[in-house]
């Protein structure tokens, strides 16, 4: 049976702690019914290493494209060079501070995606790393607490599963261009995949599907700063952005139930009450005192460096 095509994407900026780590993750994947083709990197104004290092790596890979922007123009804009670049059947774009978790995260999505062609993205599960630091400890309990309650909407295939991650039909992305200025990828991909609208014509209730058994590896924040500046984006920031391209209604898709959070809360305070306590606070801090200065601009936002730390593999 003839394999189907896939190209990998990597938006980036300033990502030389992580960047040889999803590589590696990318080329031990195991290619049983598909081929990898490209490896395209968009650096987007880096200002460290990572030109020099995806420069080596190209010259003992083939499939790896670089492309160099000089003044950072935002990862949207990067995205929309990945989506024009790719001739494979399937593009999965993936952020420079992940890594796989599996050597067969690849093939569980496009069993997946090819299986159903009324799905136009699938994302893999997102698991955080540990943290040394109690902050970011906070933050993981955070994020488990929250994923054990979003997990429950919709078998998962919810706003809140579309994140660093996810692979896309050619068809699709072809159909799709991001907005300038657009800081909401996620999101706004999510609204895209599952409705038609001005900015893709190939969207549909089914449009997006979370794959539980592909998996990668994040790291949180893990400073009381960054925590803050992700606060920012995505506790006001992102909703507003993707309000303001498809309108006020989409916002009641982001609701959680009440009843559903606290009862993920409670579970994961018998678990581990300090940090899930702990959690709680932080996020009502930053809610309460949102760190305005850090707010999102022409589609870039501040980097949270503790969050682009390597992520051993």
């Amino acid at each position: 049976m003839k394999k189907v095509t896939l190209s990998l994407g990597i938006p980036a900026h300033n990502e030389e702690r992580n960047i040889t780590n999803i590589i590696k993750t990318i080329q031990a994947q195991k290619q049983k019914s598909y081929k990898l083709e490209n490896i395209y990197i968009v650096c987007d104004g880096c200002t460290d290493n990572t030109v020099e290092i995806v420069k080596k790596l190209a010259e003992k890979d083939k499939q790896i494209k670089l492309t160099e922007k000089l003044k950072r123009a935002g990862k949207v804009e990067a995205l929309n060079i990945i989506y024009k670049s790719n001739k494979s059947d399937f593009i999965m774009t993936i952020d420079a501070d992940l890594v796989f978790a599996n050597k067969n995260d690849l093939e569980e999505l496009v069993k997946v995606i090819t299986k159903n062609k009324s799905i136009n993205v699938v994302g893999p599960r997102h698991i955080p790393v540990q943290s040394p630091t109690v902050m970011g400890k906070f933050a993981v309990i955070s994020y488990l607490s929250f994923e054990d309650a979003f997990l429950k909407i919709n078998k998962g295939n919810c706003f809140y599963a579309s994140m660093g991650a996810y692979m896309l039909r050619r068809k699709f992305s072809k159909s799709l261009k991001y907005p300038p200025y657009a800081q909401a990828d996620q999101t706004i991909l999510f609204a895209m995949a599952t409705r038609k609208t001005r900015f893709s014509k190939y969207g549909n209730k089914e449009g997006f599907k979370l794959v539980r058994k592909a998996q990668v590896y994040f790291r949180t924040v893990s400073t009381f700063r960054d925590w803050r500046i992700l606060g920012i984006r995505s506790a006001i920031a992102d909703k507003a952005n993707t309000a303001s391209y498809f309108g006020e209604d989409i916002l009641s898709e982001y609701y959680m139930p009440r009843r559903l959070f606290i009862f993920s809360l409670i579970k994961w305070f018998f678990r581990s009450p300090f940090y899930t306590f702990g959690s709680v606070l932080m996020n009502i801090y930053i809610r309460k005192f949102p760190l305005r200065s850090k707010m999102p601009k022409k589609g870039m936002w501040e980097i949270a460096y503790s969050s682009k730390e390597a992520i051993s593999i």
